[in-house]
């Protein structure tokens, strides 16, 4: 692997039309492609995880003119501060919300004079990034890369029992009907029962990867009109089937996607670390090949 080289990197930070400040980092080529990078971080993760992808990925896609930006959610942390009104962090983010917080990171990068915008999200940021490109049908975009696409739902499944789950699910509709925001049992995880529910019940706006379902409709992938990627870790700890037959099942759903690319990262695990330069190449190459 060469050796980095230094490369600029800026703090940011954007609002919400619902009033949530977001904040972030942007690094940008001295000469301008026209097109930008937007990375959407998982589950409770934030803008700064993952230092070594961040330097692989800025220094790359700098070096072919492309701009990097990677924005928090609402859902940073397990609990923030909200707007006032409504509370922030993982624990209470409402999974809709996430296309108030996608639609201001590609105003952002618009401003900055990308017109050909890519979004690639890791995780349940892949999650939000399909949900958003599959509801809004936004123009601005020119690209979906998801980076770890595994199901909250059959995550967990394999690691408690499919009755086990269930049960949980039952467990935080009865809280939920009582107050939303309350937390289920810490054993489970620091969630507030709607939360919960929206993670591990089947059918959730949040349920975006149904292949542990035989018959499932894919309906939020079917939407998906932009070149579309897929990139899995070939040893990803939350795999609960073979990494290719996952991958076929995301080929065989994403029936109107102007074209599609499956990519895997041998002996990757569902973070990628270790893996940073393979990740960081594939994704360039990627968006300079996909339409």
């Amino acid at each position: 692997m060469a050796k980095r080289t230094s490369i600029p990197v800026s703090l940011a930070r954007i609002r919400t039309r619902d009033g949530f400040f977001l904040d972030g980092i942007a690094s940008e080529p001295k000469r301008k492609s026209g097109t930008a990078l937007i990375v959407v971080p998982g589950l409770g993760s934030v803008f700064y995880s993952g230092q070594t992808l961040i330097g692989e990925l800025a220094e790359a896609l700098n070096r072919h003119g492309i701009g990097y930006f990677k924005f928090n959610t609402r859902g940073h942390d397990y609990a923030a501060r909200g707007n006032g009104r409504k509370r922030g962090g993982a624990a209470f983010e409402r999974f809709r919300d996430c296309v108030h917080d996608i639609r201001a990171m590609v105003a952002f990068a618009r401003k900055r004079g990308y017109r050909d915008i890519v979004l690639a999200g890791h995780s349940t940021g892949a999650n939000k990034i399909l949900y958003y490109a599959g509801k809004t049908h936004d123009r601005r975009l020119g690209g979906v890369m998801l980076l770890g696409p595994i199901s909250d739902i059959a995550a967990m499944a394999k690691d408690i029992g499919w009755r086990a789950l269930q049960r949980r699910v039952r467990i935080a509709e009865r809280i939920a009907r009582r107050d939303p925001d309350a937390f289920v049992p810490l054993a489970w995880g620091m969630w507030s029962a709607s939360r919960y529910i929206s993670l591990h019940r089947p059918g959730e706006a949040e349920d975006t990867f149904p292949y542990y379902r035989a018959n499932a409709r894919w309906s939020t992938l079917r939407e998906i009109r932009d070149p579309l990627a897929v990139v899995i870790g070939g040893s990803d700890e939350h795999l609960d089937r073979p990494v290719r037959e996952l991958m076929d099942a995301f080929r065989r759903n994403a029936t109107a996607a102007s074209s599609y690319t499956g990519i895997i990262i041998p002996r990757a695990g569902h973070g990628f670390q270790k893996h940073e330069h393979e990740l960081a190449q594939a994704i360039v190459r990627w968006i300079q090949k996909r339409k």
